[in-house]
């Protein structure tokens, strides 16, 4: 599990103290917000609202995927506005305010303008036989068109606890890995969801090594097959940013050997 959102409370939590421990947010946001939201409710006060605008804000210029690489500045020079790439789904605490739904993503950084041009091409649409029915509206990354789905739970901690009664009680291997310069699902939010597992540790928070010697990240193993490993300097979709340390991560994780803890 890469960056994964897993329990709506924590998470949330957790992408407050990372904005903040990160110098993106003001004291006063912080503040605001943790003195005026309930994390666990879904009707917010006005005061609430407005520090979530201003938490919003601070983001509003850069990528919170991916909070120390450039946006894609193409449609900036045209428009002198922020690009306009439409976030995943989040709590409702964040989903209620329109400026999230325009925040700047993207990795290349420009990747998501090449996606969007590709997949609009009609030949390109034949060749996957896609749009059929013709729709009114262009193909985009993450479409506006559904704006109140919420087939979704809040959490799936129950979930990660049944897989690890599996195998008759031994449990299933669950990895969840986390890139540490992601402010969308931080490493902050997968540590507080974690927490609240309640597990046992059975291995010390430790570095591991990638492949060229460097540390790669760190990594802390539970009982009940537990791993969590953070990845030194990636965003949210770790390959894309950390291909090296990636792939020692996976070769790792499927021959069920613990991640290099030395340099060579």
């Amino acid at each position: 599990m890469g960056n994964a959102v897993i329990n709506d409370v924590t998470d949330m939590s957790g992408l407050i103290d990372y904005a903040w421990s990160h110098a993106i947010i003001s004291d006063e946001v912080y503040n605001g917000i943790n003195k005026n939201c309930d994390f666990g409710k879904e009707n917010q006060t006005k005061a609430c609202d407005v520090n979530v605008e201003g938490l919003l804000k601070s983001y509003n210029e850069i990528d919170i995927y991916s909070i120390y690489s450039p946006i894609c500045l193409n449609k900036y020079h045209h428009t002198h506005t922020s690009l306009s790439t439409k976030l995943l789904v989040a709590p409702r605490l964040l989903t209620r305010h329109d400026l999230w739904h325009s925040l700047p993503s993207g990795y290349d950084p420009c990747t998501e303008d090449y996606i969007a041009k590709y997949f609009n091409k009609k030949d390109v649409q034949r060749a996957l036989h896609a749009n059929v029915t013709n729709l009114p509206y262009p193909y985009t990354l993450c479409s506006n068109v559904i704006r109140k789905w919420n087939d979704s739970p809040n959490t799936v901690l129950p979930i990660l606890k049944k897989l690890m009664l599996k195998n008759g009680g031994g449990g299933l291997r669950i990895w969840i890995y986390s890139g540490d310069t992601d402010g969308r699902v931080p490493v902050t939010s997968t540590r507080y969801s974690i927490k609240k597992m309640g597990l046992k540790r059975k291995e010390e928070w430790r570095a591991w090594f990638s492949r060229n010697g460097q540390v790669g990240g760190w990594s802390e193993e539970y009982e009940g097959g537990v791993t969590f490993v953070t990845i030194r300097g990636a965003g949210h979709q770790v390959p894309i940013f950390a291909p090296q340390q990636s792939l020692t991560l996976f070769s790792h994780f499927l021959s069920s050997r613990p991640l290099p803890s030395s340099r060579f």
